[in-house]
């Protein structure tokens, strides 16, 4: 196949170049090459490999720097949820940690009891790292804002209303979370299912994770994965705040890192 520029970086060849000490059950005798784009995000790019069907190569192509992890800390909190069975294992990283060679998995509908089973696991990782806070990170996305002067199509995370809900949900014991496990971030290896993108992950609030990943469904199914996931954490005020807040980060979010926002996200 043509090489395309993506396979010319440093960090591409040098994985590839070291197939041989790919942990795992790689056991081919050539070295594998990029074959086609299987999935592509804001912040990512993941080719299949030729020579290793069993392998993606997962290279981050981030034209932001809104996410809450860099590309090391992204992977210690990979590491550690793969180590848990709950996100796929990594064979080998570049040295930049930009480029990553990873177990392949399927994508496709998620049940939801799955998807609950999946994020509940997620929160019961110990985590020490420092919690984060969800007031200063739409203060940070309206600083982007207003830098790119677009206040005028944003909701102010100042207001007292929205500030009174960040407050609250900052104030919650933080635990480990992923900060977004949408379906679209959940894959299948066997009857296995497994978290990835973990650039958001980190210790913060249990409520404002399940909101993000159930902003798909609709309210009563919602309310009912909420309640599976917290369990007797579950409380009525903060699972209403989390929601209201899940959609202003979502809004804050797209114009900060897009610049622009959906008319349904702002009605909403």
């Amino acid at each position: 196949m043509a090489k395309n520029s993506d396979y010319r970086l440093t960090s591409v060849q040098e994985v590839l170049h070291h197939w041989r000490q790919w942990t795992g059950d790689f056991s081919g005798s050539m070295q594998p090459e990029l074959h086609e784009v299987v999935g592509e995000g804001t912040a990512h790019r993941v080719y299949s490999l030729r020579g290793a069907p069993d392998w993606v190569l997962r290279l981050s192509t981030k034209r932001h720097n809104h996410s809450v992890n860099n590309h090391s800390t992204e992977l210690a909190s990979w590491r550690r949820a793969a180590s848990a069975g709950l996100a796929p294992r990594i064979g080998y990283e570049s040295r930049d940690s930009q480029a990553v060679i990873t177990q392949r998995l399927v994508f496709n509908d998620v049940p939801t009891d799955n998807h609950a089973a999946l994020l509940r696991s997620i929160h019961a990782l110990p985590d020490s790292s420092p919690p984060l806070s969800l007031k200063k990170i739409t203060a940070q996305y309206w600083e982007a804002i207003e830098h790119k002067s677009l206040t005028n199509l944003a909701l102010d995370p100042h207001s007292s209303r929205i500030s009174n809900d960040l407050e609250l949900l900052d104030s919650e014991p933080p635990c480990f979370c992923h900060n977004d496990l949408t379906p679209e971030n959940i894959g299948r290896s066997g009857d296995q299912f497994l978290a990835v993108d973990w650039e958001y992950a980190a210790g913060g609030n249990r409520h404002f994770d399940i909101a993000i990943a159930s902003e798909h469904m609709i309210h009563s199914k919602r309310y009912a994965f909420a309640e599976a996931v917290a369990g007797n954490g579950f409380k009525e005020a903060n699972w209403r705040a989390a929601c209201r807040v899940a959609l202003l980060v979502t809004h804050l979010w797209q114009l900060a890192v897009n610049n622009t926002t959906s008319e349904a996200l702002t009605l909403k």
